[in-house]
């Protein structure tokens, strides 16, 4: 009767060799190969896995065998338990951990990558099984202890999944992603393009000095691939998703939606080469990409935003799309770290973006402000007393742009509605035609964490906001702005429209506002051309049937067959009742 290996003789005798013969991994020794011997603490207990391959002291690699027709899922959830809980100070030099390992059902082996991802402001993990075996000398090219020989020009998949998920787990210290890993990531992106080789000398990185394991891991990142002939705009619109998917309620106090930002620069339209764009609170720059995505050139763009935060971001997206590198070219860069509402030239043929719309203004520099805008606009001379966020906003918008060019903004609620406010509604009429206006439901914004305010999670603001795209008549007379204006005598029509809030729960933002959008923007074509619209029919959202699996999740509502031809209605939104004290 044939005698049943136990467990760690068909490791010796079947699993070694064969990593030996068809991987060329090394051969059984002490020092390279530790078979059972290393004590990882599992929840009360200790357990050693199977094997662990070392070089120069560095764990590369781990093996988790089982037995046949045992459970391969089992087995890499074992593999890492092991990997999460490794004794890194004890048994790893630079206390780096195993980043590859293998499970082996019977004579079946099943390569895997041990990976990383966040989702909603916290990191998972999980085993990517390889779709190729992984050989010793390419496993520790893997880890930087071999020389590259080519360098890996990447894509958009291979960008989040081994560079941008990577460095995540280096910056992060705490339990819950804060704003200073999110603009570490960025930042360690940008000093990579700036620095290039040298970028051990800058931060982030010398801000690790005490964690020589993380900085060996940005050393192996950096060294990898091929930087310079990986950039553009694929991999820049990668960089951009990833940081607002992964860390939303960590960029800006309030996000704008994608479809939002594609619908205001739709309205606008006609952009070239040289259309000259403004966004003076750039944020993480989701105005700027939209403008760039139209063929703008990135010498004729300004973004600027006084937090650090969402200022690397910015620009290390377009340092990605613009494919620069080096000192002078980050330099080049149109993005700068710096208060919006300082004078930044007249001549702007857009100014586009969701300034800050809070009540106080709480940054300083008033005296250096008011040499560009006008700190008594309600002229009841007492300074500042009225000094909103959006007041200085909305006059810096108007300030900047030319006779001619558009403003495209998305302001509070109360802009139109706040008795406290009229002379603000006065400005606007008096120096801009009012083209459209957009009413915007609660919740079309994510309300995120400011960096005051760590703890906080991403919710969606209750606030209600407006676009309004303007285009600019006249000059500003500072020392006179609201002179000779009556507002009752203009007479032209407006373009507005109303978006109701979405009955149907806890969708996605884009999933109910986007289809609205796309109907009022079929309108605003309409009314372009011939001031009136097209009956449209109505966006009814339905959930999926978890029983039948077969509703779509939006339709259009039609009670009877159309008309071929469009039926036309005669325009009313001259002035409409919920916006009727615009002017009062």
């Amino acid at each position: 009767m044939p005698t049943i290996k136990s467990e760690i003789e068909y490791v010796i005798q079947n699993i070694l060799p064969l990593f030996s013969s068809q991987y060329d991994f090394p051969i059984s020794d002490d020092s390279n190969v530790k078979i059972e011997s290393i004590p990882i603490t599992m929840g009360s207990g200790i357990k050693k896995p199977d094997v662990i391959y070392y070089h120069d002291g560095i764990p590369v690699f781990l093996i988790e065998a089982k037995k046949e027709n045992e459970s391969e899922k089992d087995a890499v959830e074992q593999a890492l338990s092991y990997i999460r809980n490794f004794p890194t100070q004890k048994y790893s030099k630079n206390n780096i951990r195993p980043r590859f390992f293998a499970v082996t059902i019977g004579k079946n082996v099943f390569f895997y990558a041990h990976r990383f991802e966040v989702v909603e402001n916290n990191f998972k993990d999980w085993g990517e099984k390889l779709d190729n075996p992984i050989s010793f000398s390419e496993l520790l090219k893997q880890y930087g202890l071999k020389k590259i020989e080519q360098k890996i020009i990447f894509n958009p998949n291979i960008f989040r999944k081994e560079i941008l998920n990577e460095l995540g787990p280096i910056y992060k210290f705490e339990d819950k992603i804060s704003p200073e890993v999110v603009k570490n990531i960025s930042l360690q992106i940008l000093s990579f393009l700036q620095y290039e080789k040298d970028f051990t000398s800058h931060r982030p990185y010398i801000d690790l000095e005490r964690y020589k394991d993380r900085q060996q891991m940005i050393r192996q990142i950096y060294e990898k691939f091929d930087w310079g002939n990986s950039l553009g705009q694929d991999n820049a619109n990668e960089f951009r998703q990833y940081i607002t998917r992964s860390f939303q309620g960590q960029i800006n106090q309030y996000l704008t939606d994608q479809s939002i930002i594609a619908f205001m620069i739709n309205i606008v339209g006609n952009f070239d080469s040289n259309t000259k764009v403004l966004d003076f609170e750039c944020g993480s720059g989701g105005f700027l990409s939209a403008v760039i995505n139209k063929g703008v050139g990135l010498e004729k763009i300004r973004g600027i935003d006084i937090d650090e935060l969402p200022y690397t971001i910015a620009k290390t997206y377009l340092a990605i799309f613009f494919k620069k590198t080096g000192y002078e070219g980050i330099k080049s860069l149109p993005v700068y770290k710096d208060n919006g509402l300082f004078f930044q030239g007249n001549d702007w043929n857009l100014v586009i973006g969701n300034p800050a719309g809070g009540n106080k203004y709480e940054h300083g520099n008033l005296k250096k402000i008011g040499e560009n805008l006008n700190r008594d606009l309600d002229e009841n001379g007492k300074m500042d007393d009225n000094i909103s966020e959006y007041n200085l906003s909305i006059q810096q918008a108007i300030n900047s742009a030319k006779i001619g060019g558009k403003i495209c903004l998305i302001l509070p609620e109360g802009f139109f509605s706040n008795s406290n406010d009229e002379f603000l509604r006065k400005f606007v009429a008096n120096h801009c035609q009012i083209l459209a206006i957009i009413a915007l439901p609660r919740g079309a914004f994510k309300k995120g964490t400011s960096t005051k305010n760590q703890k906080g999670g991403s919710q969606l603001s209750s606030q209600k906001m407006s676009i309004v795209y303007l285009q600019k008549t006249k000059e500003v007379n500072k020392k006179n702005p609201l002179s000779d204006i009556d507002v009752m005598k203009s007479d032209y029509s407006i373009f507005i429209a109303n978006i109701n809030e979405s009955e149907v729960k806890n969708l996605p933002v884009s999933e109910w506002l986007e289809p609205q959008l796309n109907i009022i923007y079929e309108q605003w074509k309409e009314w372009q051309t011939t001031r009136n619209i097209k009956q449209l029919p109505t966006v009814k959202i339905k959930i999926e049937d978890k029983k039948t699996n077969q509703a779509p999740l939006f339709e259009n509502e039609e009670k009877e067959k159309p008309d071929l031809k469009p039926k036309q209605i005669e325009s009313k939104t001259k002035i409409n009742d919920f916006l009727k004290d615009l002017f009062s």
